[in-house]
């Protein structure tokens, strides 16, 4: 017995540094509706496809880049991509930057997070990068950083 699924490969194109959370999510149920209307049943969205890709700039202080981060998913920001999703019965991944807290509300752990999410909206999985590129020291001879490490831990599952 086979099984097919149809899976879209969302190509978002540039997300500017200071394109809102909400305009990017408008783009991305445009996405959605598209890969609907060519068969899809599973949208796989890039990594950070909420946010520019913010480790090509230092920050020398994280707190300040914490508005680039997700607490929870979904966040009411991002609420009407699943709504979306679950109105159109189509699962989709999306990578995004997670900041966990702990009980006091400090920031705990930042990753670099793939969540998949079933036609239904339910979130049925994640993955937190493992293998974080790049540096995690200031090198301003470089034309943009490529700071991940900064940014980001490795996920603590493994692949």
């Amino acid at each position: 017995m086979t099984r097919e699924v149809v899976v879209a490969a969302a190509q978002m194109g540039p997300i500017a540094l200071d394109d809102s959370r909400k305009d990017v999510v408008v783009r991305q149920i445009d996405l959605l509706h598209r890969a609907v209307g060519l068969g899809a049943e599973l949208v796989v969205f890039p990594e950070l496809a909420l946010t520019t890709f913010f480790p090509r700039w230092w920050a020398d202080d994280l707190a300040t880049t914490d508005h680039f981060y997700e607490t929870a998913m979904p966040s009411a920001d991002t609420q009407p991509l699943f709504d979306e999703a679950a109105r159109l019965g189509v699962g989709f991944a999306l990578g995004y930057a997670e900041r966990l807290l702990d009980d006091d509300g400090q920031t705990a752990h930042r990753y670099n997070t793939m969540i998949m999410v079933e036609r239904d909206a339910r979130v049925v999985g994640h993955f937190r990068k493992v293998h974080v590129p790049g540096h995690d020291d200031h090198q301003p001879d470089r034309a943009f950083q490529h700071a991940e490490r900064r940014y980001f831990e490795p996920g603590p599952d493994g692949f």
